[in-house]
């Protein structure tokens, strides 16, 4: 769907949306503004997905609190993202190719939405580092390996080990690709990016 170019600078905050305290991860350099929850589901959906590298926060002249504007990196190139409420929203004049219109119905979608709030509710997991080190250990050969097969690296027993290796997931050290679902069988591989230290909100 074509549309049309929402003039916009990267990273600077609007006052109007400073009331909550913004998205941060491994993969932001800032705290990125959010007007509604599901802005926030469509970010902790791109910190998810192994094929986005960065996330960058683009401030439209438009006040509609309804709208999101991001700038993503993936494999070196530069994606503009417009997330929208409704397909009524979509401009109909000509648009560079490099930009990607979302709707809410399509952020929203089942079961991808629950299974992303259920990883990120993992974040602030405290991992023991010999657990963190015995997975990382698991999955530096490269291959991929379910989540059930990293199950025996987990010691600590005061925690969930499923919860634990999705809490390394939210820090970067793990990928994990929702598209088939959140399953035992689900798929992970080492991160081929540093894991960042900055806390996650």
């Amino acid at each position: 769907m074509q549309g049309e170019v929402i003039e916009a600078n990267l990273n600077p905050v609007p006052t109007q949306l400073v009331h909550r305290p913004g998205f941060s991860s491994f993969k932001t350099t800032f705290p990125i503004p959010y007007a509604a929850r599901w802005h926030r589901d469509l970010l902790i959906q791109l910190t998810l997905d192994p094929a986005i590298d960065s996330i960058e926060y683009e401030r439209t002249a438009m006040g509609d609190e309804d709208l999101l504007n991001l700038r993503l990196i993936a494999a070196g190139t530069a994606i503009q993202v417009t997330a929208l409420r409704d397909a009524e929203d979509i401009p109909h004049r000509p648009e560079p190719s490099n930009r990607v219109f979302l709707r809410r119905s399509v952020v929203l979608m089942e079961p991808r939405v629950s299974d992303a709030r259920a990883v990120w509710a993992t974040r602030r997991l405290t991992v023991q580092v010999g657990d963190r080190l015995r997975i990382l250990s698991v999955v530096g050969d490269w291959r991929p390996h379910s989540i059930f097969d990293l199950v025996p690296s987990v010691r600590d027993r005061a925690n969930d080990p499923f919860e634990i290796i999705l809490s390394l997931v939210c820090r970067g050290d793990l990928t994990i690709d929702l598209r088939d679902g959140l399953r035992p069988e689900t798929c992970v591989v080492k991160s081929k990016r540093r894991a960042d230290l900055r806390p996650t909100a």
